[in-house]
């Protein structure tokens, strides 16, 4: 199973994205920034990131610059509810601009994001 890189900010959402994915066997490490996701990245090898886009310090956007900015070529998985002043109709498709993999809109079932990562391994 993947070592899955989980960057969200709200614990609520976190835990139930942990959940789904251990439900499988997935190993989960925990971020909550695109800051902290970077620190978190430079120190370990992960399979696959599950990222929110709006986030404090550094949202998912920034952080899928960076990522892709440094040639590293790890698969995104962005999941996003959008936010009041970014409707998801605008944040869906900037994140696959930026280079992600596959986007899931919250809420979303288990099996949406089990076949979400699913499919961003299958892109190695």
């Amino acid at each position: 199973m993947a070592h899955i890189l989980l960057v969200e900010d709200s614990p609520e959402v976190s835990m139930s994205v942990r959940e789904i994915l251990e439900s499988v066997g997935h190993t989960i490490e925990d971020a909550v920034s695109g800051k902290d996701a970077l620190q978190r990245l430079s120190a370990g090898s992960f399979d696959v990131i599950v990222s929110d886009i709006w986030m404090p310090e550094m949202d998912g956007i920034a952080l899928l610059k960076e990522i892709r900015g440094a040639g590293n070529n790890i698969p995104v998985v962005v999941i996003s509810g959008g936010a009041p002043n970014a409707p998801l109709t605008y944040t869906a498709p900037l994140a696959a601009t930026f280079g992600a993999n596959v986007v899931v809109y919250k809420p979303f079932e288990k099996a949406e994001l089990l076949s979400a990562v699913t499919s961003a391994l299958s892109d190695v």
